[in-house]
């Protein structure tokens, strides 16, 4: 892939945003450093980041995908009240994937696993409301 500076700032801020960011919100951060920059050209180069495995991209069960610069496998969870993406370590996975490999005859090669809650902000809130 040749390098790209816009390609660059989208990458750039994936990697820096703590919340996993949507394209939108993708858009507006590249955007203070690249004022001329479309949301298309965002889309198409988180897309293409993507698909080279240079970021991840995490479809949301709940509301559009999200991006993740983080490349070591790990899982994620989503508030189902504010839709705020964390990463989630586990190392129970590798047994489950061995167990599916059996079961299957196939090699795992990756996998995607959304967990869905209440986030802390959000279930102590919803404490004070009640």
């Amino acid at each position: 892939m040749k390098y790209s500076r816009q390609r660059e700032l989208i990458l750039q801020a994936v990697q820096r945003h703590p919340v996993h960011p949507t394209a939108d919100m993708v858009y507006e951060s590249v955007r203070m450093a690249e004022p001329k920059i479309s949301l298309g050209t965002v889309y198409r180069n988180l897309n293409l980041l993507a698909e080279n495995g240079t970021l991840q991209k995490l479809s949301m069960p709940l509301g559009g995908d999200r991006f993740d610069g983080r490349l070591e496998p790990h899982s994620h969870i989503i508030c189902i009240n504010c839709g705020q993406v964390c990463d989630v370590e586990s190392t129970a996975f590798s047994s489950a994937d061995h167990s599916v490999e059996e079961q299957t005859g196939y090699i795992v090669t990756g996998r995607t696993v959304v967990y869905s809650g209440l986030c802390p902000n959000c279930r102590n809130h919803k404490k004070t409301e009640g």
